[in-house]
């Protein structure tokens, strides 16, 4: 309760010495006890002392006479005793002497307590923002109605908001009128709110979300209490919001090209040209395709984890390539992306000699992967000819009666035959193999085994 007690010399002449005294005892055993440091005279604790609940402003021994029409203001705060029932009356007292002989003069004011009881007020608490960023502004509306059939008044709303945001000073309003919480770390409040019966209150304001929020659900939390330090009159309302990566600065953009890798160094160089109508795949089902000049970009492709990044994948599609081209660098390319960084990607192409190779069982052993003695020269005359431009291995296998198993078997064995030698021979680096198998009935027997075929 915040008392003021107004003196004002009335008479013609100044008055001295002048007193004021207000006795809390007075309103009975623990109806009220001062706060300290609440009390002050003319707006300053000069002059003013305090024993126990007996509060004195020696206004004449601070400040000297009180001149004709001049007044003075005795301001303090004292707090209800909790075990005061619903229906008590308080009454406190203030007291002001001067002159001399002596004289006096008191005014009273008289409390009627009322209980308030839990659930007096319901309280809701919402936000037209679900999911934010971090930087935007989140407004919050906080609505107060009271469910009894009296009054309930000098209630406080206590409103609690997470680590990491900030309420915007200026901006709440009540009842569409401004009111400045009083910020004490995480919390505002809002007190001395009175409600008549079925009455209601509204609380607009905003929080800000802090540069270092990190990505998550935020709670904002709100409830109402008997005064600041009272206890809780109504339930807890909640209000959540989900704090996820900015598209402007989390999000790694993907750009890059596919060229015409003339000289096959896996390098755009000068005079090699980008190769239009690419396409571009990430795992994730988003595409790009290259425009005139080979060039590509993929907005948003990743938000990577947020302090220690992603793995980024990207994949040339090769069918898309034009007639004749094979790649010259790696179709699938992984790099770590980190937010707000764009990644950038470089695919080359370029024509490429085609050399067939055609097998049959006839060209092994029977049962067996390893080649004829009179097929394995052949490979030294297929490393000549791989040789004498940049290629593309194919090799084809017409298959009759054999396992399926026992035909990959053997196209894998040449492939590796062929690429241990031209590594031993440093012929053709990086040399790519594609494979084919054709079944002259259509499909692999349903009782494999080996005959006799023509020779290769």
């Amino acid at each position: 309760v915040d008392y003021l007690v107004h003196v004002t010399n009335a008479s013609a002449n100044p008055v001295t010495p002048l007193t004021i005294t207000d006795d809390l005892n007075a309103a009975g055993a623990g109806a009220l006890t001062y706060v300290a440091g609440s009390a002050t005279m003319n707006g300053s604790p000069n002059g003013v002392t305090v024993a126990g609940n007996v509060i004195t402003a020696a206004y004449s021994a601070t400040y000297g006479a009180l001149a004709p029409g001049a007044a003075i203001d005795l301001k303090f705060r004292a707090t209800l005793g909790s075990a005061l029932s619903a229906g008590a009356l308080v009454t406190n007292t203030g007291t002001v002497t001067w002159g001399n002989p002596p004289q006096s003069a008191s005014a009273s004011v008289t409390l009627t307590v009322i209980v308030v009881p839990p659930g007096a007020l319901t309280i809701t608490k919402t936000t037209p923002q679900v999911e934010v960023t971090r930087g935007q502004l989140v407004p919050y509306t906080i609505t107060l109605t009271n469910v009894l059939a009296g009054t309930v008044q000098g209630a406080a709303l206590i409103d609690r908001y997470p680590a990491g945001f900030r309420y915007i000073k200026g901006s709440a309003r009540l009842d569409n009128r401004p009111a400045e919480p009083t910020v004490s770390g995480l919390q505002l409040t809002w007190d001395n709110l009175n409600f008549a019966a079925g009455a209601h209150h509204t609380v607009v304001l905003l929080l800000a979300v802090g540069a270092g929020v990190g990505e998550g659900e935020f709670v904002n939390r709100a409830q109402a209490y008997a005064g600041p330090t009272g206890p809780p009159i109504s339930a807890e309302a909640t209000a959540t919001v989900r704090v996820t990566p900015d598209l402007t600065f989390d999000c790694t953009d993907v750009l890059g090209r596919v060229f015409d890798d003339a000289n096959g160094n896996g390098r755009q160089d000068p005079g090699e040209r980008g190769l239009p109508g690419v396409r571009i795949v990430t795992t994730t089902g988003l595409a790009a395709v290259t425009d005139a000049y080979g060039r590509f970009h993929i907005t948003c492709a990743i938000t990577p984890l947020e302090g220690r990044g992603s793995n980024f994948v990207l994949k040339l599609d090769e069918r898309t390539l034009p007639s004749g081209y094979r790649p010259t660098t790696q179709p699938v390319v992984i790099e770590r992306a980190t937010r707000g960084k764009a990644l950038r990607f470089e695919f080359g192409a370029s024509i490429h000699r085609v050399v067939s190779l055609e097998l049959t069982s006839a060209a092994f052993e029977p049962g067996a992967t390893a080649l004829r003695v009179q097929w394995q020269p052949r490979l030294e005359r297929l490393l000549a000819e791989l040789a004498k431009a940049r290629s593309v291995l194919r090799l084809t296998y017409l298959a009759d009666v054999e396992d399926p198993r026992l035909v990959e078997a053997r196209v894998e064995a040449i492939a590796a035959a062929v690429r241990q030698a031209s590594a031993a021979s440093h012929c053709c680096e990086g040399l790519a193999i594609e494979r084919e198998v054709f079944w002259l009935r259509g499909a692999p027997p349903a009782e494999p085994r080996e005959r006799p075929g023509s020779q290769p």
